[in-house]
């Protein structure tokens, strides 16, 4: 019955017949259904009067629910009459009483079809097995979701179910579809069709089951109190970061992580901005809204409890969609216009750095689009939407001024990269307005339903920006800072692991350990899917902590769990090895490289096996390890063997320092034979090959495309920061080495400083530089001249060659008249680089 007035509600319940009658006519005079109502010796008579009758069991079954929920205590029966108006006797006529066991009344409930009633009855049945029924009603068809800790024995469970809904004889369910779920799993493990005729029921209408819990005979009189106390005893918090970051968040910045994930696997700008797919960004965005529409109402019914309006969430969301949507359609149409100038225009050269600003990321700034999340930089929580990152701007004038120094071409790709990183930019604010509203609006309406306030939209976007101050102090190495921010964050937000594990972080670098555990721990509390705060804690304990048996323990288990993450399975092959479980250690880092070929890491893997094998006895095999890193991720792997104690046993083999000596595979056994035999214009020439071969294996492992002939036979500016320290490095030592400490790029450094010169070109340091080291020399009419690579002293004897003479700028290009006007400057960005690149301390050397 719908809900009457008040005070005639409070009659009714007092068992007033009249205001009984009152409310019984109100409801069926609409079909042509006249009642009269008394009450005798706690029996309520009803007679009702109609030209066509109902069916008697329907009309009986709605009375009979109508006064179970009044529960008006003075009446304990009800007998029901039914003619037709004018007759004397009676169709027909019904009584029952209204007070029966609870267990009967469960019962005769499920058995005309009540979906909580037979919810409750499967749960008694299969509580024993630890095993929970959600149940849902549709179309003749029952769907049944049985979840359990333990995998569900399909065999086992489905005949027991069959059995329990035959013993019902409900009479309109044509199907029976069964699912069984571990808790944990996203995902039905399996589901079984049955077509099954057990009931009728013609109403077709959904009805939902939400009793998560079995409960037992002495329960049944608490069901109607069950929801309620669901919902009292709701985590605002959680309810709150699963709405905005879980559910929200994530379905409508869908368009944009798919198209950046594309975005990634280009490596031609071109390209990158194509991926981008601007065309059908918006109705994708409109999809995704739809989406949101039609799940939302069922979602927070099954985690929450909670029950929305549909109505209300379809006026929100056409109400987003069409009222609110014409700022994000404009953001949309300024990013194509902006894309269609990137396409018109041709790019000089394609760095990483320019790669990384179409891309919308950089390395180091992981937004968890990527796939690849660093222990250093955990950046979580907000960056799901942050596909600019904060400063990225910069490479705008920091990448191109160089390239085309002075040119219009400069300027006009300038103009293009502001363009386009002012319609990215946009766009981003638009989607977050777009998550802003959404959010709000179901805030609010939650709030008003059940009273529940939820964190405010600002308080996420403060505690994101809290989270990200942070990060900044850290990086600057002000940790209390970083720490103060990241406890800021978290009062906002308590449930936001991010700033936990970012915090823990913080901690680890401030030497606090245990302090850093605890805090992980919090993060894995609030989210045990959240891998990198496991594998964080992980690594505190193995590299700070040296608990490498509690270590191995957390990876054994997080494995077991399907977690074989790479940066667990590396840990786990650390602590066995550390543990001397040499021979288990290698088979786990097979398994990682077999599971994670493709990662950036993997050489470390590679690394860890060669350490294996020494300790083993096996030189060689840890060689070809170590090689394989090498040929992997040369910079880095050759970092991490450089201050390796674990291959100290190998430094003075000649194997081993070849391949320590290029991180772009250059083989420099050439020029050590031309500088032993001091030939010393032949080494001159291989230095300038070999350094522009350095160059030009760099750009090839990174995938740029350089465009200028010159650029494999001349170095300018822009490439020679490029020449990898490691190679620079070899080559100022093997030049160092040969001519007993005279020649070299870092010798050539030291004096050009110690004439004062600095970083910008100064022409009189310039001309004293050249005198020094005899490249600029007196003619037979008492003028200097610069001499060219045909004049140099190459012939001379080593004890009366001018110190730094050598290695000549042949590396500039093939005319090397040396400090010509469009090249003066390269020899000063050398020595920089050298300064960069930590090389040139003579003593030292």
């Amino acid at each position: 019955m719908s809900k009457p007035e008040p005070n005639i509600l409070k009659l009714a319940k007092q068992g007033n017949p009249k205001a009984i009658a009152t409310i019984i006519n109100k409801q069926l005079d609409p079909k042509g259904i006249i009642a009269q109502v008394d009450l005798k010796d706690e029996c309520l008579r009803i007679l009702i009067e109609s030209v066509e009758l109902p069916e008697k069991a329907s009309i009986v079954e709605y009375f009979r629910r109508s006064f179970i929920s009044l529960g008006a205590a003075s009446i304990k029966s009800v007998q029901i009459y039914g003619k037709r108006p004018g007759e004397v006797f009676f169709d027909w006529h019904e009584l029952f009483d209204l007070v029966e066991p609870p267990e009967q009344e469960l019962l005769r409930m499920a058995k005309s079809g009540d979906i909580q009633s037979i919810t409750i009855l499967i749960n008694q049945c299969l509580k024993a097995q630890g095993i929970i029924a959600k149940i849902n009603f549709k179309d003749n068809c029952l769907r049944v979701m049985l979840e359990a800790q333990e995998a569900i024995n399909q065999q086992l469970i489905v005949p027991i179910l069959i059995n329990e809904l035959e013993k019902l004889t409900i009479e309109s369910i044509n199907k029976l579809i069964v699912y069984g779920k571990q808790t944990h799993e996203d995902f039905p493990g399996w589901h079984q069709e049955i077509n099954y005729n057990l009931l009728t029921n013609n109403s077709g209408k959904i009805v939902e089951s939400l009793a998560l819990v079995s409960i037992n005979k002495t329960e049944v009189k608490d069901m109607i109190n069950v929801s309620l106390s669901q919902i009292e005893n709701i985590d605002s918090v959680k309810l709150s970061n699963y709405l905005y970051y879980e559910f929200l968040k994530t379905r409508i910045y869908e368009p944009l992580s798919v198209r950046l994930k594309a975005e990634e696997e280009e490596n031609k700008i071109h390209q990158i901005v194509n991926a981008f797919n601007i065309s059908t960004l918006e109705e994708d965005i409109k999809l995704s809204i739809r989406q949101i529409e039609k799940q939302i109402v069922k979602t927070l019914e099954d985690n929450f409890y909670l029950t929305l309006d549909k109505n209300q969430v379809e006026t929100i969301f056409y109400d987003i969609c069409n009222y609110r949507f014409s700022s994000l359609k404009n953001a949309i149409k300024q990013m194509d216009k902006s894309i269609q100038e990137v396409l018109n225009f041709d790019f000089p050269e394609e760095t990483n750095e320019l790669k990384a600003f179409f891309k919308g990321t950089v390395e180091a700034a992981v937004d968890g689009l990527t796939g690849r999340i660093k222990y250093t930089e955990v950046i979580v929580g907000s960056v799901i939407g942050n596909f600019i990152v904060p400063g990225l701007g910069g490479v705008i004038g920091g990448a191109v001024g160089g390239w085309l120094a002075g040119k219009k071409e400069e300027k006009n790709m300038e103009e293009i990269l502001n363009k386009y990183d002012t319609a990215r930019n946009r766009l981003n604010e638009e989607f977050n307005i777009l998550i802003r509203n959404c959010y709000e609006e179901i805030s609010n309406l939650i709030n008003n339903l059940y009273k529940i306030h939820l964190i405010k939209y600002q308080d996420f976007v403060q505690s994101e920006e809290l989270n990200r101050q942070g990060i900044e102090s850290r990086k600057i190495k002000n940790l209390i800072e970083a720490i103060h921010c990241y406890d800021k964050a978290v009062s906002l937000n308590p449930h936001y692991y991010g700033a936990w594990c970012n915090k823990g972080w913080a901690l680890v670098l401030l030497g606090k350990h245990e302090e850093a555990i605890d805090t992980y721990d919090e993060a894995i509390k609030i989210n045990n899917k959240f891998t990198i705060a496991l594998e964080n804690k992980i690594m505190v304990l193995e590299y700070h902590l040296k608990q490498y048996e509690t270590a191995l323990l957390l990876c054994d288990n997080a494995i077991s769990q399907g977690c074989n993450t790479f940066n667990i399975l590396y840990s786990k092959g650390f602590s066995l090895y550390k543990l001397k479980e040499y021979q288990e250690a290698i088979k786990v880092c097979d398994t990682a490289i077999s599971i994670y070929s493709s990662s950036p890491d993997i050489y470390l893997c590679f690394i860890q096996k060669a350490a294996c094998m020494i300790w083993m006895g096996d030189s060689e095999l840890a060689l070809e390890n170590l090689k394989e890193a090498i040929t992997l991720n040369p910079e880095d792997s050759q970092e991490v063997i450089r201050v390796s104690p674990s291959f100290d046993s190998l430094r003075n083999d000649e194997r081993f320092i070849g391949l320590m000596e290029s991180s772009v595979g250059l083989d420099y056994s050439n020029l050590k034979k031309l500088l032993a035999e001091n030939k010393w214009r032949e080494a001159d020439i291989e230095t300038a090959k070999l350094m522009c071969l350095a160059v030009t294996n760099h750009d090839k492992r990174l995938n740029i495309i350089v465009k200028d002939a010159r650029a494999y036979t001349e170095l300018n500016n822009e490439r020679i920061v490029k020449i990898p320290a490691i190679d620079l490095n070899t080559l100022d030592k093997l030049w160092l080495n040969y001519s007993e400490g005279k020649f070299g790029f870092s010798v050539q450094k030291e004096i050009y400083q110690s004439l004062g010169g600095t970083k910008e070109f100064n022409g009189e340091i310039r001309d004293k530089f050249g005198v020094s080291v005899g490249w600029r020399t007196l003619n037979k009419d008492n003028n200097y001249l610069w001499r060219n690579s045909d004049y140099f002293h190459y012939f001379l004897d080593i004890d009366i060659a001018l110190r730094g003479h050598l290695p000549s700028c042949l590396w500039a290009g093939i005319n090397d008249v040396l400090f010509e006007e469009n090249r003066r400057d390269r020899l000063i960005t050398l020595f920089y680089h050298l300064e960069a690149s930590s090389i040139g301390n003579i003593s030292k050397q």
